[in-house]
């Protein structure tokens, strides 16, 4: 079964470098899911002058098997799969379980087979792609058994597949093995009310070392997204414990973040040197020159800082996110819907140069053959130090001291000190998003996140980014033109009055009102603007009264007899008041009402003509008021529909409602416009 999950987003390009979606939809719902087993919440920027974006999420590729066998700790499973075809087990990896492995023996292939593949995966099936750990064992394999070892995510249900690939010849011989698993328990050693030493398993020799991880207490809020770990000893209240390090090991924090509630913010760690105070002096110290902290903070597993700026992890390497020294005492860094599940922030200290480690691929492979046959032998007591005691051993032995290593660098014989200070906690925005955004929660298919609705073109987490951002000067510019430009529709105002448009005149004078206003609270950036209801509200009315003013300038226009006009009017409003509830942009919404009356102008004008068989109009109006009305709203069409843009919408639309203006005052009819309804 494969699922293809499409969202497709339809933004409008609001201004140049901002994009507003108006829509979400999917190809298909999953509707055989309850439930969320996890939930990631995703931040992805739109690329600038993007006007379309569709995101393809697609599951892996599973067959459907007749059965998923549960397998437990400690029993040996007989396996028989024919070639090419893959045999699943499932099993439950409990609490405090740091790694395990798989011990296989008595592997026999058929004459088809060429390799047996063994793939572990963690909350789902391990496929090609997606593996924890996978491995190859080809078939001119000699030995009697083979350990295939993995770390773990405690608390969580494994995948094991064993697959015996060769030819596609067909094969009615299965091949065969054996199997065990075997978990590894976190063991305390000389366990103290702060911390609990342990050893960081690797299959390298040179990553290989003590560590002491503290158990972080979770302080909630009555905030969403607010909440923080502390550090407590017993018999202590005071939330600032400082963590010691010396050179020889690292420490290790473990805090757990709760499913689905604790995704939706922004975690933020804070890693500082605690201040050195001189106790015979009475003075605070700086910290030594040589000093240097590496801190990496990941969920799952903790990471090994390494030396220069590394934090290392299984084969992968990455840059440390937080390193103090002399000149940086003090560092952080935010992590925005940080995912479910138990979290490790590790930091280690060190002093001094970097002597290169050169250990011998001789005593790598020692080192791992050593430890393949502890963890295959050994009980539950000795299990966790098996790492320790092989590195021990070989390192102690001819032409190995080499591998004495503190990740690449030689094992220093000189051991510094120091003492740190840390700060874990969760918000719903960066800074409660800065002077120029808003934090609003937001709700997504049951996910609640939260996120900065930045204002006046400020960008980031935390609205801090001012690149975009309009001067204060510009944005008074921009209120005062949105906001003035409407006073050009007095005159229309009292030019309909005089003309005995009645009705017409109090229509201008709304649009007049609610278009001052929308404007006034629009424009200003939230920086100067000044609201006198809902910014909703005031759009709404803006854009109602804009349509309703277009319709009865055309009906005035058309000149129908007698109570023809009061229909319309009241027609009119009723419909445009119902299509400015469903969009007040769309563009068929101002069609319909300049469509309909241009179409009403022009049978109302016919039929006057077929009636008396002869001209109606004021030739002044007939040949130079409408010519020079339609060049007039023609000019505002085009500026309002392909040349108005974010940058030039202040200037562009004040040219608007000006123009919309002298348009109104040369199409508005006099009373000698029309001959009177007696001679017609």
């Amino acid at each position: 079964m494969k699922w293809i999950i499409l969202i497709l987003l339809y933004p409008t390009i609001k201004c140049e470098d901002s994009l507003e979606i108006i829509s979400k939809t999917r190809t298909s719902y999953l509707q055989k899911y309850e439930g969320y087993v996890d939930v990631v919440v995703m931040h992805v920027e739109i690329p600038k002058e993007t006007s379309f974006a569709a995101f393809k999420f697609t599951a892996d590729e599973t067959k459907r098997r007749p059965s998923v066998e549960q397998i437990v700790e400690g029993v040996t499973y007989p396996v028989g799969a024919f070639t090419n075809h893959s045999i699943l087990y499932t099993y439950f990896i409990p609490e405090f379980v740091t790694h395990a492995i798989v011990i296989i023996e008595d592997i026999s292939f058929a004459e088809t087979t060429t390799q047996l593949i063994v793939r572990v995966q963690a909350r789902s099936i391990p496929s090609e792609k997606s593996a924890i750990k996978a491995e190859i064992i080809e078939s001119s394999f000699n030995e009697t058994s083979v350990t295939v070892p993995f770390n773990t995510k405690a608390d969580n249900w494994h995948f094991v597949e064993f697959i015996f690939q060769g030819s596609n010849l067909s094969d009615e011989i299965k091949s065969s093995l054996k199997f065990t698993m075997k978990y590894f328990y976190e063991e305390s050693e000389n366990g103290n009310n702060t911390g609990i030493w342990r050893i960081f398993n690797s299959n390298k020799i040179t990553q290989v070392m003590r560590y002491r991880q503290y158990d972080l207490v979770r302080e909630s809020s009555t905030e969403s997204f607010s909440y923080s770990y502390e550090l407590r000893q017993k018999f202590t209240i005071s939330s600032s414990v400082a963590v010691n390090l010396t050179s020889n090991e690292f420490a290790v924090l473990q805090f757990k973040l709760r499913q689905h509630t604790d995704i939706g913010g922004t975690l933020q760690f804070i890693l500082t040197f605690k201040p050195r105070v001189n106790k015979l002096k009475k003075i605070l110290e700086s910290e030594p020159e040589g000093h240097k902290i590496i801190a990496c903070i990941r969920p799952e597993a903790p990471e090994l800082p390494t030396w220069p700026n590394f934090c290392a992890y299984e084969k992968d390497q990455i840059v440390a996110p937080l390193v103090l020294n002399k000149t940086t005492d003090n560092s952080s860094m935010m992590i925005p819907y940080p995912e479910s599940g138990i979290w490790y922030a590790t930091f280690k200290l060190f002093c001094g140069e970097c002597v290169p480690c050169s250990c011998p691929d001789e005593c790598q492979k020692e080192f791992e053959g050593c430890v393949r046959v502890c963890e295959s032998s050994c009980d539950r007591e000795t299990c966790s130090n098996c790492s320790m005691d092989c590195k021990t051993e070989v390192v102690h032995k001819n032409g190995c001291a080499k591998c004495d290593c503190d990740g690449p660098c030689l094992r220093s014989k000189n051991v510094c000190n120091s003492s740190v200070i840390f700060d874990i906690t969760s918000m719903a925005c960066a800074n409660d998003c800065g002077r120029h955004g808003r934090c609003m929660f937001m709700v997504c298919d049951g996910v609640v996140y939260a996120t900065c609705v930045c204002s006046n073109n400020y960008r980031g987490w935390d609205c801090s980014d001012d690149s975009h951002a309009t001067p204060y000067f510009m944005i008074v510019i921009e209120l005062l033109l949105l906001v003035l430009s409407n006073l050009m529709f007095l005159p229309t105002v009292y030019v309909a009055y005089r003309r005995r448009y009645f009705v017409e005149a109090i229509v201008y004078f709304a649009i007049f009102f609610f278009s001052t206003f929308y404007h006034a609270c629009d424009a200003g950036e939230n920086i100067i603007s000044f609201c006198i209801t809902r910014l909703a509200a005031l759009q709404f009315a803006d854009f109602y009264c804009a349509l309703l003013s277009i319709w009865v300038t055309l009906i005035a226009i058309a000149d129908l007899p007698s109570y023809w006009p009061t229909i319309c009017h009241i027609t009119g409003a009723i419909v445009l008041s119902f299509t400015t509830t469903i969009n007040k942009t769309a563009m068929w919404g101002f069609a319909l009402p300049v469509v309909t009356g241009i179409i009403i102008v022009c049978i109302n004008w016919f039929l006057k003509w077929r009636k008396i068989k002869q001209m109606f109009l004021n030739k002044r109006y007939l040949y130079i008021c409408v010519p020079l009305g339609v060049i007039v709203v023609t000019l505002g069409l085009v500026i309002f529909i392909f040349l108005e843009t974010a940058d030039n919408y202040k200037y562009l639309h004040s040219m608007w409602h000006a123009i919309m203006a002298i348009a109104v005052i040369i199409l508005l009819p006099r009373p000698n416009t029309f001959q009177p309804e007696t001679m017609l």
